[in-house]
Order: C-alpha cells, then structure tokens, then sequence
C-alpha cells in the first residue's frame, strides 16, 4: 500500500528513517512529509497566514520532504500537493515519547494522524517512552501493520503507544480507552538577563492518574496499546435538553 508518513519530531529523527525504510523493505510504498524542526507539542494547528517551505530531501529510494509548518501541516500538503498517486494510509511517528492520556490533546502525532482521518485516510499515530530502542519500536508496528484490516480495524485513527522493552519482554497487544491523567507541575516566575520577566514550566513528566485500565496505565505495565480516536468533538452526554429562550 502507498504510505504518507509524517511525525512531530522533524525530518532528521532517527525513529522516522527507520520507520520509512523498514516499511519500504516489507513492500509498501513510502512518501516522507515532515517538519524541518520538532514540533513537539503543538497540537492540530495549521498554516494559514504564512509560506510553507518544503524541501526535498535526499533519502535513498524514499520520497522524503521537510515543511516549514506544523505536523498537520504535513499530512495537508502531504495529501494535497507533495504525494504522487493515491494514498492508502497515513502514519505519524514514531514519536520520542508517550501520547497517553491527556497527552493527547497536545500532541503533534496524534494531531497529524488525525488529520489524514479528517481528510478521508485511515490513520495510525505511533509512540514510544525516549529511551525505547527505535527498531523494536519498528519491528512492533510491522507485526500490527500484518494483522490491520484498514477497514474493519480503523474508524478513524488508531493511536498506537509501545512500552519501553525487548520485544521478548512485551506483555502482548491490548484495545484500551484513554486515561484520564494530566501533567503535573507549576511555573516558575524568573527575570531575564535583559530585565523581562517570563515564566518556566517544571512539568517533569510526573502524573496525575486514575486506577484501572487505560491506555497509560497498561503501556507502563508492559502492554502495546491501541486506542481508535476521533477527530469529532462533540460531547454525546452534554445535551441536556434544557430549552433557552431570546
């Protein structure tokens, strides 16, 4: 199948080139679309009111190409004006770190994923703690990709995270819904050389979390987890059926 693989972490991760030729060396074809700096963290902005730069790049039998833009960015002009031929799913990642939990609402991986949903793709992000070693992270995603069916598997996206072991070690594969933890942390006020004052974050990755099964929780208990996510963000239970009068 034609791939469109994009990340938040930049054109030059390691994780992202192992990805792309790995996905080559099973059969698939691959085009490369990612952002020329990490954009970690950004979440599902776009471009509109600036040039997006992109620069092709010189990768061994792999079109690849670096935006100046954002994740999202990437999967759009990736889709729209970069890609030759159809594309049959988009992969984001694998990104340097977690996307668990609340995570996910900033996060550029996911967001890029999504945005290949919002557009008519199936979509995977993919993810793994730093430390993890990037070609278990791949061999982890291709033995996934074997078992996908696109159709029946993926509504949307599916949000894809692999714990930080051999892969002997891996406890197996679960469907697990999104936790509900957050960062932790404050702000510390501290002024400037020049006099200004700022503020710096102290999140230390430390959470906040609820018991049970969910997607961090069981990714830190050794487990691959898969979480289908959605792109709509309509609240089904928030209709009260209160009736408002002008």
């Amino acid at each position: 199948m034609h791939i469109l693989l994009v990340n938040d972490d930049g054109i030059h991760s390691l994780g992202l080139r192992a990805l792309a030729e790995a996905l080559k060396g099973a059969g698939h074809q691959v085009t490369v679309v990612a952002p020329d700096r990490e954009r970690s963290a950004v979440g599902h902005g776009i471009t509109t009111r600036d040039p997006l730069f992109v620069q092709e790049q010189s990768w061994e039998g792999v079109p690849a190409y670096s935006c100046s833009g954002t994740p999202a960015d990437c999967t759009q002009v990736g889709l729209k004006a970069l890609v030759k031929g159809p594309v049959d799913l988009v992969v984001s990642g694998p990104n340097k770190g977690l996307n668990v939990a609340g995570d996910l609402l900033y996060s550029g991986t996911v967001a890029a994923a999504l945005e290949g949903a919002k557009m008519g793709k199936k979509a995977i992000a993919l993810s793994a703690p730093p430390e993890a070693d990037q070609q278990t992270v791949v061999q982890v995603f291709l033995r996934l990709l074997e078992q996908l069916d696109l159709e029946r598997d993926i509504r949307q996206a599916l949000n894809v995270n692999v714990p930080d072991l051999p892969f002997e070690k891996i406890q197996g594969v679960k469907w697990t819904p999104q936790g509900h933890a957050m960062w932790l942390g404050e702000y510390e006020e501290r002024i400037s050389p020049m006099g200004k004052r700022y503020f710096w974050s102290t999140h230390d990755d430390s959470y906040d979390t609820e018991p049970g099964e969910n997607d961090r929780a069981l990714v830190l208990a050794g487990y691959v987890t898969l979480t289908p996510v959605a792109y709509e963000m309509t609240d089904p239970e928030g209709f009260s059926g209160k009736e408002f009068t002008l």
